[in-house]
């Protein structure tokens, strides 16, 4: 079963199309990565995914049933933007007025426990404009994890997060996920983050997805191979081209991505006399894949 599942969703602002067509499927028990330029829709589909836009067409299923069925929404947990806080209350009093809101028993001890989860309970006390952009992300996390959801709805948790705030908001979603089957539908352009954590990915571009798959597949596409500097670029391709077929010039060096062992590599060019400055064995990154998908789509735009 899908966790989130669009069929031929759309939804335009005076006459511009903002999503157009979107058939998504969010597979239960995934990190779902959703990615894409800023404009290109990500969180005008979350914002309908949430209830908090009207589709012009098409349609929206969570686990299965229709998007505004009142015990799905109540299994939801949403982030989008930012969090909705009142600046002169305190971190505790912002959790303590959503958990009541939400109508969860014991609220005070749930209030303890999200604090513990994103790592703020030293902060409770902390009014929220006192907060920097970091913590009010956070506070925004912990928001959405008010009552155990099923399913979070994330836009962007990781912005304004230093190195240390990435790895705790990272780890807690891994866990949730892990542990007890959450399933998390995040959008977000720090896309290094985002690929140590994420099942499945879709790529959004003018509103329209342009792919969709597991994380498998994506490191299917994202290509292992060695990465050379020599003294002599030029010639080391050319001596390089004589055993190799993919040879690639990239960042002031060379990527052969026929081979796997960077000695194999290393002793070629040192047989034919060439000194090799630097030797890596590499990967093409999330980020790097993503570009390339980009530039094609935009390459195929311009010969219709």
């Amino acid at each position: 079963m899908y966790a989130i599942e669009t069929e031929k969703l759309s939804k335009s602002f005076r006459g511009i199309s903002a999503v157009d067509d979107l058939d998504l499927h969010v597979p239960e028990g995934s990190i779902y990565g959703f990615i894409g330029e800023n404009g290109s829709g990500k969180s005008t589909t979350q914002k309908l995914i949430c209830g908090l836009l009207v589709p012009n067409a098409g349609d929206i299923r969570l686990c299965g049933k229709h998007y505004t069925d009142s015990e799905i929404r109540s299994r939801m947990g949403v982030l989008i933007e930012s969090p909705g806080c009142f600046p002169n209350s305190t971190v505790w009093q912002n959790l303590m007025m959503q958990a009541l809101n939400l109508g969860i028993e014991n609220p005070k001890d749930e209030v303890v426990r999200v604090l513990k989860v994103v790592s703020m309970t030293g902060a409770s006390a902390r009014k929220f404009k006192e907060c920097s952009l970091g913590m009010k992300q956070r506070l925004g996390v912990a928001q959405a994890l008010l009552g155990r959801p099923r399913l979070l709805v994330l836009d962007e948790p990781i912005n304004g997060l230093d190195a240390d705030g990435m790895r705790i908001v990272r780890e807690t979603l891994v866990n949730l996920n892990s542990q007890e089957g959450v399933t998390i539908f995040i959008s977000s352009h720090i896309l290094g983050e985002l690929s140590k954590i994420a099942t499945h990915y879709g790529i959004l571009k003018d509103g329209k997805l342009i792919r969709e798959m597991p994380e498998s597949a994506m490191s299917d596409e994202c290509r292992d191979f060695v990465f050379v500097k020599t003294n002599d670029n030029p010639r080391a391709r050319l001596v390089l081209s004589t055993k190799y077929r993919e040879i690639e010039d990239k960042d002031d060096g060379l990527r052969i991505y026929d081979e796997t062992e960077s000695a194999n590599v290393a002793g070629f060019l040192f047989e034919n006399g060439i000194a090799v400055g630097e030797i890596s064995f590499n990967r093409v990154g999330l980020e790097e894949y993503y570009v390339r998908v980009m530039s094609r789509q935009g390459e195929e735009a311009s010969h219709v």
